[in-house]
């Protein structure tokens, strides 16, 4: 009896396991979204990117060196040293969005803070990209993350006077 029981719920774990794993698939491939700004230079695009999160009545929680770290670590751990000319990382969190988005999935803890990079290439002095990842969930408060991370972005732009930057994908 057991053993019919087992295959007649064999169909509903291949299904169920095909699920999860389209999830899984989608969440990895969170899309990845690049404004490039230019002309000017990371330290201007610094202070317009900081003023914009500001502006939406956030501050942001910490900023890693990102560039910085690369170029310290590249002798001990074999990568590159000049990957980057300079790059650094802002996090931040809305409340509103991270409770939005918790509350519709316990697991999306997983995608606070948001964050947003910018960065130039040593060729490129005044050529900078601010890049941020998308939350990919499919959700009301993803969809508030994404406006949010857009708002930014073009609010960065806007305050370099750059009205019209190129959106890489």
């Amino acid at each position: 009896m057991q053993k019919k029981a087992a295959r007649r719920l064999h169909p509903l774990r291949q299904l169920a396991t095909a699920a999860l794993l389209a999830a899984f698939s989608a969440a990895a491939q969170a899309q990845i979204i690049e404004h490039l700004l230019e002309p000017t230079n990371l330290a201007n695009a610094r202070a317009a990117l900081e003023d914009s999160i500001v502006a939406e009545g956030l501050m942001p929680a910490s900023v890693s060196e990102f560039g910085d770290m690369l170029k310290r670590t590249a002798t001990d751990l074999g990568h590159p040293a000049d990957i980057y000319r300079d790059a650094v990382i802002l996090t931040f969190c809305s409340a509103q969005i991270a409770g939005r988005m918790t509350s519709e999935n316990p697991r999306h803890i997983a995608l606070c803070p948001l964050s947003m990079a910018l960065y130039n290439l040593p060729s490129e002095p005044q050529r900078v990209y601010l890049t941020y990842r998308l939350p990919a969930t499919g959700t009301s408060g993803g969809a508030q993350a994404e406006a949010l991370l857009g708002r930014i972005a073009r609010r960065t732009a806007e305050s370099l006077g750059l009205d019209g930057t190129r959106m890489i994908q």
